[in-house]
Formats: structure tokens, sequence, C-alpha cells
């Protein structure tokens, strides 16, 4: 299905999937007019992996008439392990929702931030297309790092990954999120990305 991985686009977003910007956004920054990170080989080193799991629930046969004549199936709670080689500080305590205590601290508090939600859209390629991006996006997660692992430098550099899970909500009606193609009839990416970062509304001319 795919090949590689581009890069992954994260943003913090409201209950209902509209991106925060200016110091509640994802940069903690008042300019920030846009709030979305893309992860890559020029922000944190490059993308080693997502994987997805869960993307379907389990499946219950039903049995009448000494026969099996239905499959019930269960929603799943899909979610993504997003391994980065680097991520910004600043990004990953941000999508993990740990508090500033403004002083270059940041509180572990042995869980995760429920209200603290994260839009996720992961773009690879088709298995043999190099020019046919692929995407998989979950419009609102909870983000979570179980564990982080250091181990000393010897003949080698041991390096450590960030590797954090994205639990993904549904997004009202929408459910969890979308797979898109670009070869698929009718693609846009503008509004792949309108769809999966929901803009904040502006305010209208005053008079």
């Amino acid at each position: 299905m795919s090949l590689g991985i581009k890069n992954v686009k994260m943003a913090l977003v409201d209950k209902n999937g509209v991106v925060k910007t200016g110091v509640d956004g994802i940069f903690g920054d008042a300019s920030d007019a846009l709030g979305v990170f893309t992860a890559d080989q020029d922000t944190a080193f490059g993308v080693a992996s997502v994987a997805f799991a869960n993307l379907s629930g389990s499946q219950t046969g039903i049995y009448g008439s000494d026969k099996l004549v239905y499959t019930a199936s269960g929603k799943g709670a899909p979610t993504g392990t997003v391994t980065v080689n680097q991520l910004p500080n600043q990004i990953k305590q941000a999508v993990l929702g740990n508090k500033s205590d403004g002083k270059g601290g940041f509180t572990i508090s042995g869980k995760a931030d429920s209200n603290n939600r994260v839009a996720l859209l992961v773009e690879s390629r088709e298995s043999f297309n190099d020019d046919a991006p692929i995407y998989v996006s979950l419009y609102s997660s909870v983000v979570s790092e179980a564990s982080l692992t250091m181990t000393s430098n010897n003949a080698s550099e041991n390096r450590s990954t960030d590797a954090l899970l994205f639990t993904a909500i549904e997004r009202g009606d929408d459910g969890f999120g979308k797979f898109y193609f670009a070869e698929s009839k009718g693609f846009d990416e503008k509004s792949m990305n309108d769809d999966v970062f929901k803009a904040p509304a502006t305010a209208g001319p005053q008079g």
C-alpha cells in the first residue's frame, strides 16, 4: 500500500476540530496564525515510522437455526504510534499537554491529558508510484508517551527517538479520520488540509 514516509503534520485542536493558534497553539507563539507543525527531515531529523492499529473492532458471530447467519462488528478505537527522530521539545510537550513552569520545566503528571487534543496527518506514497501520495488522518487524538529509555554511548552513539501514541476520538459525525489518495478522482490537497485542520473563524469587517 505505501512506500516510505514523507512527513507528519500535527496541530492542537478544540473539541470541534478547529486548530488552535497563537499562544494556545502548538508553537505557543502569539505571532503564529497557522497552528500546524510539519515533522520532516528539516524540522525533526525525519519521521522513522507511523504504525496505525485498532482501525476496526472485533467481530462476533451471530448464530440462528444452527447456522452462522451474521457477523456483528464492534467499533475500534484507532491509534497511531508516531516515531520521530527528534521532535522539538516545545512541540513534543505541547502535543502531550505537559504544563510549563515558565522556567524550562514541564510537569510529568503520570496520565494523558484528555482535554489536550491533536489532529494528525501522515503522508506516504503508493507502493509502486513515487508520484502518487497517500495520506492517513486522525481528526482528534489524545497523545501519550508511555516510556523513555536513555542508554550510554559506547563504540557507537546511542540515540533515543520520540515515540508518541495518538489515540483517536471521533469528531462529531465525521468519524475518526480519513484515508486520502492523490490518484483518486477529485482529490484536492487544499480540501484535505481544510478538512483535517479546520481553520479558526476570522472576524468580519467592523462597521
